[in-house]
């Protein structure tokens, strides 16, 4: 039931019935400063589709930003995701988005709102990329305040800064071949192995043991990894990944099973695949800086090493310097070039969707085009 009053020119106000509260007090709302009386009575319209769907009315949602925000990641998003990632959500929540934010309503939280919040960072020095994680954690809130009817669209339709992408770093089968070759023996020999065949991350690669190994069936589950503790400075074996989809199973090849085979000696189904040079759990941290100084040895060209009057190797190669983590990269690259099905690498990678494994790759997608003229040549 909703009636309406012009109470000046230009000026029609509407009040609207939406039933009754849990005390039995009925549910009024008001609004007014309509040009026209159609103008209420589409407000009007529109105020009671969305009750009909289950939203609850602005007078009946009075929780601030601030005390939602606590109890979606306090109660919700905290038996989700990693401790690491927990410290980043914890960190968004307290130095950006509650003391901008925090004593709004939800309800009164619009797109104007939130896109003068979004440009207050990128004018106090935020990074793009910076902003849009912020941005992503309060979506992230107000999405679950959506599905829980408390407010009926999710205001982040807004401009936003664009973000200069780095190219993805990877090598060549080539400089693959040369690096393994060059470590065999060494202790980084296994767990680069894994990663350029299995496309793990560098904490998974950490946490995996032999009983996440089955042999018959050939493939691996990643359920566990290490993470270095930023909260508690220590490391942490954890059954929490990065995402849900990170839960996954990987088929391997027959040249990593036998190489693990070969390795696995008297090991205890319990114990680590990966080990740090003392026979210990691998610090995910000391991998990644041992992987990368031990390529520097590579990084001039043979040109240079002649001027320098080196004695070079014959099978001597400059190596791009890359991170550990983009071995995850190579071994991505390396399947798409071969043309295999882009779910297929997106489910190894344990990406959330296939679009951001486009999104990562897609300079490796445009390479891909070139040859699609020659393709059609072998074909017909």
């Amino acid at each position: 039931m909703a009636s309406y009053e012009q109470i000046s020119k230009d000026n029609w106000k509407a009040t609207v019935s939406l039933g009754f509260d849990a005390n039995g007090k009925r549910i009024r709302e008001k609004k007014q400063g309509f040009k026209r009386k159609k103008d209420a009575e589409k407000w009007v319209t529109d105020l009671l589709a969305k009750k009909h769907k289950g939203y609850v009315a602005p007078t009946e949602s009075n929780v601030t930003l601030k005390d939602y925000i606590n109890k979606w990641f306090y109660e919700h998003k905290i038996n989700t995701v990693s401790v690491n990632t927990l410290a980043n959500y914890n960190s968004r929540i307290n130095i950006h988005i509650i003391p901008k934010l925090g004593n709004y309503k939800l309800n009164k939280i619009t797109n104007e709102v939130v896109q003068d919040f979004y440009n207050s960072l990128i004018n106090g020095g935020a990074k793009p990329s910076s902003a849009k994680k912020i941005l992503e954690t309060l979506s992230n809130c107000l999405r679950y305040a959506q599905k829980n009817k408390l407010i009926y669209t999710v205001p982040v339709d807004i401009e936003r800064a664009r973000i200069e992408k780095p190219e993805v770093e990877f090598w060549h089968k080539k400089e693959l071949d040369f690096y393994l070759n060059e470590i065999k023996g060494d202790y980084l020999y296994t767990p680069v192995h894994i990663a350029v065949l299995t496309g793990l991350r560098l904490g998974e690669l950490c946490g995996l043991r032999w009983c996440d190994i089955n042999f018959d069936s050939k493939h691996l589950n990643v359920r566990h990894q290490i993470i270095n503790d930023k909260k508690n400075k220590s490391l942490l074996f954890t059954n929490k990944l990065k995402t849900l989809t990170s839960y996954r199973k990987v088929t391997l090849p027959n040249i990593l099973i036998n190489h693990l085979k070969s390795i696995k000696g008297n090991a205890l189904d319990t114990d680590f695949v990966v080990l740090n040079r003392d026979g210990g759990m691998c610090n995910p941290r000391n991998l990644s800086m041992n992987f990368t100084k031990s390529i520097s040895k590579y990084k001039k060209s043979i040109a240079d090493l002649k001027k320098e009057n080196k004695k070079i190797n014959q099978n001597y190669m400059q190596l791009q310097q890359i991170t550990f983590h983009a071995l995850r990269h190579t071994h991505a690259t390396l399947l798409i070039f071969k043309g295999e099905n882009i779910k297929v690498v997106s489910e190894r990678l344990g990406h959330k969707s296939i679009t951001e494994t486009l999104d990562t790759y897609t300079h490796i997608m445009e390479d891909m085009k070139n040859n699609t003229a020659d393709l059609l040549d072998n074909m017909f």
